[in-house]
């Protein structure tokens, strides 16, 4: 259903555990570009709310894609399937990407993008969606 989301590309990629070091890791097997030090770790609660916001709206013009009540449901989903505890996240903004300004570190050569890396106890994985303006 996350594929699903309207965008001019959707990456979701699922590892096993420890197919990942580190979340450049992870952006380098789903085939993003590694962020380094741009890397913006958030808690559990500001991952589900970033997914969920990225999942509901779209970049370029904050146009409803889901509903938000899937947006939040499939957030949480996808944020519970690498495990309850200890699980790291990690996104390419300070920013929530539904308000107005939103800044981010580019993974893709598109115009706007955005998303949740996951490093859990059962695996590690991507969200990101690209959209243009």
């Amino acid at each position: 259903m996350m594929r699903e989301r309207p965008a001019i590309q959707v990456w979701l990629t699922l590892l096993q555990p420890h197919e990942a070091e580190d979340f450049d890791d992870i952006a380098r097997i789903a085939g993003l570009e590694p962020l380094g030090r741009a890397w913006v770790e958030v808690d559990a609660d500001r991952a589900r709310q970033f997914l969920a916001a990225i999942l509901h709206k779209d970049l370029a013009y904050k146009r409803e894609v889901m509903t938000e009540h899937r947006a939040e449901w499939l957030a949480g989903e996808f944020l519970r399937a690498f495990g309850k505890f200890n699980s790291r996240f990690a996104t390419n903004s300070a920013d929530m990407p539904d308000v107005f300004p939103f800044s981010w570190a580019p993974a893709t050569e598109f115009t706007f993008d955005a998303g949740i890396a996951v490093m859990g106890e059962a695996g590690s994985g991507v969200y990101w969606v690209a959209d243009e303006d």
